[in-house]
């Protein structure tokens, strides 16, 4: 059954599919913070569609990580701790790391022109002052930096890291330059061209670290930090 949301009519697989992407923008601008109870029926109204389009975006949420589901609460939004965030930088700065050594092997002067290319757009939607079309510009380069290793199951691991992704990623845009943009992204791109492994190692680590900040800023700020127990 086709819904309407806007002027759009859609299926309701794809219909959730924006009411996923919504809430994912909607938490990490705090219309929504954490612990925050998210009430289907409620959201449905809001939104003038369907309980069952509702439903599976927050079933997609909640497997990624941005919503809790527990007895006597309902469904939340998942509190995000400093600890959690050096988890996720951790594991994000291996996958890269092997996704790097993997791409300098095989990746094409095409994907690396496309590589380019986002980053000029992104610089491009900075001088224009896009946030929103700079964030998702800045997944989208992470996204095919990753592809490029042509591994797929490399691929749906760091896809499946979404939640923590989206975290770091937006973390800092805010406060970043087009220049910052422009250097931050060709020493990545530059270690690349290089097909030196310890080039493209080092440059991650050094991105991934320097993003990260001022989201743990953030959440310190927040009372979100490290847990000692």
């Amino acid at each position: 059954m086709a819904e309407s949301y806007g002027k759009k009519k859609l299926t309701r697989t794809v219909l959730s599919e924006q009411i996923k992407e919504q809430l994912m923008e909607d938490i990490f601008h705090r219309k929504y913070k954490a612990g925050d109870r998210i009430v289907e029926s409620a959201l449905a109204r809001e939104l003038g569609v369907s309980q069952a389009s509702v439903r599976e975006a927050l079933r997609s949420l909640i497997a990624m990580g941005f919503l809790e589901n527990e007895p006597f609460k309902g469904i939340t939004v998942r509190s995000f701790t400093a600890q959690d965030l050096m988890e996720v930088i951790t594991v994000r700065i291996a996958l890269e790391t092997l996704a790097g050594q993997l791409a300098i092997k095989c990746i094409t002067d095409e994907e690396i022109a496309e590589l380019e290319n986002i980053t000029s757009e992104m610089i491009a939607a900075s001088k224009e002052g896009d946030t929103q079309r700079r964030i998702h510009l800045n997944i989208a380069f992470h996204e095919k930096f990753v592809q490029t290793s042509g591994n797929k199951l490399l691929v749906q691991l760091y896809n499946y890291m979404r939640f923590g992704n989206w975290s770091l990623l937006t973390g800092n845009l805010s406060e970043m330059d087009p220049i910052q943009i422009s250097t931050r992204h060709k020493i990545l791109i530059d270690a690349l061209k290089s097909r030196d492994p310890d080039k493209v190692a080092k440059a991650l680590r050094e991105h991934i670290e320097s993003t990260s900040k001022p989201l743990s800023d953030m959440l310190i700020k927040e009372g979100a930090g490290v847990d000692k127990s």
